[in-house]
């Protein structure tokens, strides 16, 4: 990891003592899977790029399993990704990956996650966090419970595995926080991860990063040919939000966009996260943990990785873990439903707080919606190409620059990754 020379990080052999370095993605692709995984990942490195308004983003990086693997372009994958740096000296203190591969059962199973940096060396840690956790995930031994599968079929073992996973990462986070010089100590991320396996969707986070599931209804015959619903005349008038639609030049949704919050901010003012600091010895004032004592550094959350020095006073790591169920590919095309021609098509958005401080969930929802629809109308119809996830997450990051420029002249550091979850096969 990028330390000074003067305070060098201890070798990455000292990882099983507990002291974690940095990892060589190439090195941890070919120690995780093998060619017929057809693994792909996707990753923020440490290069950036120039963006929109000579806002810096960071360039995203993608690697297969192996060269021998087929890889698609990357605006072709189910997932797309954006770092953009925001006002701060600091360098951008977001990190993210997102990986999906095919279990020897013939399973699709995909991870997102974002890291949200904080403190001096905060991008340290949040490069640190993402570079493990794929490897403390994937080679967890509670996962080996199933012959020549990464991931069994049991969704409790899987819960599990990633709670556990999150307790290593934890302690090796608060490690590498306590070793060599002072700022380590006051440094740290936030964490949301999901995991997709077998129909389920486990989410487990740290922090103040969150993650939303969108919901699009299936295009019906009748919109799907330009025809008016029941009780529809073409003359009626449309709701507010259809008219906002058309006249910024979105594609309007056809349904209303389902979005439901995954995750839950880990905030000092909540009355149990209180409790358990003041219970330490921290202080919560101004929506901040304290320590009582010189250089009286405020933590504007109550749980993190990393943060040695707040963490000895009742900030956690431990996550809220969850799991949710996915819509099935047997949904609406069984005959039970002959309205529908097609699915309800599911998301995920994954992001850092530079996204949620001044945009609502079902803003974004709606936003990242009304993106997908036309991208799904445009693949149907085959009329021009469709446009890439990675411009889905520009347009969301765009519209929280925006907003924040409109509230804020401290513009953050602003991470969203888009996942289109496609439905799974029903089971015989």
């Amino acid at each position: 990891m990028g330390a000074s020379n003067n305070h060098p990080t201890l070798p990455a052999e000292r990882f099983a003592k507990g002291v974690p370095d940095s990892l060589d993605w190439r090195s941890l692709m070919d120690v995780l899977f093998q060619p017929c995984h057809q693994a792909v990942l996707m990753y923020t490195s440490d290069q950036e790029l120039p963006g929109p308004q000579r806002h810096l983003r960071k360039e995203v990086k993608t690697l297969r399993c192996s060269e021998s693997t087929p890889l698609q372009e990357t605006g072709m994958l189910p997932a797309g990704m954006v770092s953009q740096k925001g006002n701060k000296l600091q360098p951008n203190q977001d990190s993210a990956f997102y990986f999906h591969f095919v279990d020897s059962d013939g399973s699709r199973i995909w991870c997102a996650c974002v890291l949200d940096g904080h403190g001096p060396l905060g991008h340290e840690m949040s490069a640190l966090g993402m570079q493990w956790l794929p490897l403390l995930i994937l080679r967890e031994p509670l996962l080996a419970t199933d012959a020549g599968r990464l991931i069994p079929s049991d969704p409790q073992t899987v819960f599990t595995a990633i709670q556990a996973a999150f307790q290593k990462i934890g302690r090796l986070m608060q490690k590498a926080s306590e070793t060599g010089w002072g700022p380590r100590g006051y440094s740290g991320a936030t964490c949301t991860l999901a995991f997709c396996a077998h129909g389920l969707l486990h989410t487990a986070n740290v922090g103040d990063s969150r993650m939303i599931l969108g919901t699009l209804p299936a295009p019906s015959a009748s919109s799907a040919s330009g025809q008016c619903e029941p009780g529809e005349s073409p003359n009626s008038p449309k709701s507010p939000r259809e008219s906002a639609a058309e006249s910024s030049g979105e594609c309007r949704v056809s349904g209303v966009c389902d979005c439901r919050v995954l995750t839950r901010d880990h905030k000092p003012e909540d009355p149990d996260e209180r409790l358990r600091i003041e219970q330490l010895g921290g202080i919560v004032a101004r929506q901040r943990v304290y320590l009582d004592e010189w250089p009286y550094v405020g933590l504007n959350m109550s749980r993190s990785l990393g943060d040695a020095k707040l963490h000895a006073v009742g900030v956690s790591h431990v996550p809220d873990v969850a799991t949710v169920f996915l819509e099935s590919a047997g949904g609406q095309s069984d005959g039970q439903h002959p309205e529908s021609i097609g699915l309800n098509l599911q998301f995920l958005v994954a992001a850092s707080d530079g996204v949620w401080d001044f945009t609502a969930c079902d803003e974004a929802a709606q936003l990242v919606g009304q993106k997908l629809e036309a991208r799904r109308r445009q693949q149907t119809d085959k009329t021009g190409v469709p446009e890439s996830l990675d411009d889905v997450c520009a347009a969301l990051v765009l519209r929280a620059q925006r907003a924040w420029e409109a509230e804020c002249p401290d513009l953050d550091d602003i991470t969203a990754i888009v996942v289109c979850i496609e439905p799974e096969p029903p089971r015989s």
